[in-house]
Parts: C-alpha cells; sequence; structure tokens
C-alpha cells in the first residue's frame, strides 16, 4: 500500500513514480504476492541507486534522482518490493532474529568486517531477487550486471579485504544471471571476472559465483546460518592466500 511519493530534488513528477510503483504491485500479484506493510517513497539525490528501511510495520524506500531517470526504475522498485516482501514474511535472510545468531556464529578477521557485511547484502540481494525478477526485470539485468563486473575490473586495490570484496560482488552478479537462466556457457562476464581475480593474486569468483546461484531458495535458519558461515570462511582463505 503506497502511501506517499515525495520528490526531494524537485526534478520528478510524483504521479510518475506513483504509477510505475502500481505496475510493480500488479505484476507482483499476478505470482500472489503483496506488500502489507505501508509504503513510502522519496526520491533523492543519492551516490546509489536506491535502499529501503523497515520499521515498526512501515517500509520508506528511497530512491536516486539517478535511478528515476534510467531504463531500470521499475527493476530498482521491483528490487525493494522484493525485500520488503521478505522483511515481512521473516524470511531468515531478512529476520533481525537471524542476525543475532549469526553475529554469534559467522566469523572473519575483523579487518574482513566491513567485506562481509557488503557481502552479506548480496545474500539478501538473491533473494529479493528471486521475487523482483518475476515482474519482468530479465530482459535488462545481464547489461545491468555487466556494468558492475567491468566497473570492478578496471580497478585493483593494495587492500586485499578491498579485492575479496570485488570479487564476492562480481560472483554476486554472475551467480544471479546463472539462478535466472541468464548465463549462458563462455560469457565473456565469467573471462573478465576470472582475470581480475588473476591479477590481485587469486582464484575465487567461480566459488563465489557458485554460492550465490546455488543459495536455497528456502531455506531454514541453520542452513543459511552454515551457508553464510561457509562464504565468510571462503572469503578468509581468499584474503590469505599466497598471490598467484
Amino acid at each position: 500500500m503506497l502511501t506517499s511519493v515525495v520528490d526531494r530534488t524537485g526534478q520528478v513528477n510524483p504521479d510518475d513514480v506513483r504509477g510505475t510503483f502500481e505496475e510493480v504491485e500488479r505484476k507482483f500479484a499476478a505470482h500472489a504476492l503483496r506488500i502489507a506493510w505501508p509504503v513510502a517513497i522519496e526520491i533523492v539525490r543519492m551516490p546509489i541507486m536506491g535502499a529501503t528501511k523497515s520499521a515498526k510495520g512501515h517500509h520508506t524506500l528511497y530512491a536516486s534522482l539517478d535511478a528515476f531517470r534510467s531504463n531500470a526504475f521499475d527493476g530498482l522498485l521491483a528490487h525493494e518490493a522484493g525485500h520488503m516482501i521478505r522483511t515481512e514474511t521473516r524470511h531468515p535472510s531478512h529476520d533481525p532474529a537471524v542476525f543475532g545468531r549469526m553475529g554469534r556464529s559467522v566469523r572473519v578477521p575483523r579487518e574482513g568486517l566491513q567485506a562481509l557485511g557488503e557481502a552479506f547484502n548480496h545474500v539478501q540481494d538473491i533473494y529479493a531477487d528471486d521475487l523482483s525478477f518475476l515482474t519482468g526485470f530479465e530482459d535488462r539485468a545481464h547489461e545491468f550486471f555487466r556494468v558492475w563486473i567491468e566497473g570492478n575490473s578496471r580497478t585493483r586495490s593494495k587492500d586485499r579485504w578491498t579485492n575479496v570484496s570485488r570479487s564476492v560482488t562480481n560472483g554476486f552478479a554472475l551467480g544471479n544471471l546463472r539462478r535466472h537462466g541468464l548465463l549462458a556457457v563462455g560469457d565473456p562476464l565469467l573471462t573478465r571476472a576470472r582475470n581480475f581475480d588473476r591479477r590481485v593474486g587469486f582464484e575465487a569468483v567461480d566459488g563465489f559465483a557458485e554460492f550465490f546461484a546455488t543459495l536455497p531458495p528456502d531455506p531454514t535458519v541453520e542452513t543459511f546460518v552454515d551457508r553464510v558461515g561457509a562464504l565468510a570462511a571462503s572469503m578468509t582463505r581468499a584474503a590469505r592466500s599466497r598471490s598467484l
């Protein structure tokens, strides 16, 4: 239920935002999916495409002006709606009670905590996208993730964990595409992602892609925590591996 659209940039017609969101809702409804809590949308200037804050039975979706102007605005809204539905249904990937269990059992070195946090965001994104892809974003997904991988492939850091984080992001992009049947054998994106790993001194992206592609759609809490723990262990091995 969309309760308000606020444009904080002075560049957007709120009715256009409302219309796109309502179309996304209709597409979800065709799959018997709906957002139960009230939703407020704010169009803002921000460096990322969008984000959602959910608290006390209410969602606030922040979308960037750049996202609104892109050809992926409906995909962004569908992605954020996927997060909302996962939160409302207390899927293990979006359940704060599960986060506490993860904090007690999932370990990385202190210097890897930020990278693990970013990796966990990708885990949540996988489960949001399992829903958002139902709305018909497949035709633009490959191009969307191509930009991610190519951007990562142009730079490398002297910090080992930063490079591990970029490899995980590449693995997320590849794994998400594969999960939805959008990654062909021999896709050039695979070569780019593997070449990045080799330049920074490890070979981990295929394992990360496999992890994201095969996350169970409806895991138990125990299975979910175990899988995140396995991801953390893989990241730590990559960070500690000797340069090739």
